[in-house]
């Protein structure tokens, strides 16, 4: 969803980057030749380009979203304010090590952590919940459920608007669509999304040997889930650092309003500095990470919506992003059920 790194060296980019960039965001695992072909570009060139993205680490990997309410799954964020120091970094061990925990950002702000963790009911959230905080003075925490996506991460339109966005947004949890019942998962497919979670660009003959099949039955299960939609979409992790940019984080609550909401979800879904954002269920009704050059800048897109909206918006919560220590589509316990 997004990536924090250390501040690196600003990269330059040319248009033929930019162009490659593109494509990349919208399916990082589709071949060379086919980039070559829509960016008009030889095929060494794009491979040579690519390489270069890597090195200069604004491309530091690639993740496969996966539809994980398809698989029966929901994903809670809870944003945690802990008592010490050596409580948080309990936690974050904690965290790290449990196979239910998808995501963990560092913050500072009100909360310390957001962690996320994925379950299949409310009371299984609450059993790994309790087990993950045990002996842990916790001042005070909210969980939201993720509803709607309401916008999904493309480049921001604020800084590159010379490029039109290509990639649909992903309404990868959206509530309202009445999924068709479909027969379970088998251990292959569940593993074999696992696996794609990690690294969208994995080959299916590196994928057929660690699942122990053939290059063929991968390609054939893969098209099959891409079908299905389990597979939503394959995104290089960008390091927005290099190219001299940050991302924070807002928590907001409203007031029910349709009229003023169905407004408010729209500046979300257009407004060139918002990243990603979702409707929650929780203490708060939206998360929102909003990607800018510096603080002056992120304090004008707050100081739009609180006066564009300033009769919607009963309370928000900023939250600035200080390291990213795990961010994954799909838990590893999905895997081991």
């Amino acid at each position: 969803m997004r990536v924090l790194a250390q501040k690196s060296p600003k990269l330059s980019l040319d248009m033929k980057d930019w162009r490659i960039l593109k494509e990349l965001i919208s399916n990082v695992r589709q071949p060379l030749s086919q980039i070559a072909q829509k960016t008009l570009l030889s095929r060494q060139s794009v491979e040579y380009r690519i390489n270069q993205l890597y090195e200069n680490q604004l491309i530091i990997g690639s993740r496969t979203i996966i539809h994980t309410k398809k698989i029966g799954y929901k994903s809670y964020h809870i944003f945690i304010e802990v008592h010490t120091p050596k409580d948080e970094q309990l936690l974050i061990t904690r965290s790290l090590k449990a196979q239910y925990v998808n995501a963990i950002i560092v913050y500072s702000g009100k909360y310390n952590l957001e962690i996320s963790l994925m379950a299949q009911t409310e009371t299984e959230f609450l059993t790994l919940y309790h087990e993950l905080t045990s002996n842990i003075n916790i001042r005070n925490d909210a969980t939201l459920i993720l509803l709607d996506t309401l916008r999904s991460e493309v480049l921001p339109q604020n800084y590159f608007p010379k490029l039109k966005e290509t990639n649909k947004l992903i309404q990868e949890t959206k509530t309202t669509t009445k999924l068709k019942p479909e027969k379970p998962l088998d251990h292959f497919d569940t593993t074999l999304l696992f696996e794609l979670s990690k690294n969208a660009t994995t080959t299916n003959i590196a994928l057929a040997h660690q699942l122990k099949s053939s290059k063929d039955t991968i390609a054939q299960h893969i098209k099959s889930l891409e079908q299905r939609r389990y597979i939503v979409q394959y995104r290089p992790v960008i390091n927005y650092a290099v190219l001299d940019l940050s991302i924070n984080s807002v928590l907001i609550k409203i007031n029910p309003n349709p009229k003023s909401t169905e407004q408010f979800e729209q500046f979300l879904k257009t407004h060139g500095s918002i990243l990603w954002a979702t409707k929650t269920f929780g203490h708060f009704d939206y998360l929102v990470y909003i990607i800018t050059k510096n603080l002056d800048e992120f304090h004008d897109v707050i100081n739009t919506i609180k006066e564009q909206f300033q009769n919607l918006i009963k309370t928000y919560e900023i939250l600035f992003a200080f390291k990213e220590m795990k961010y994954d589509f799909m838990a590893e316990s999905i895997v081991k059920k």
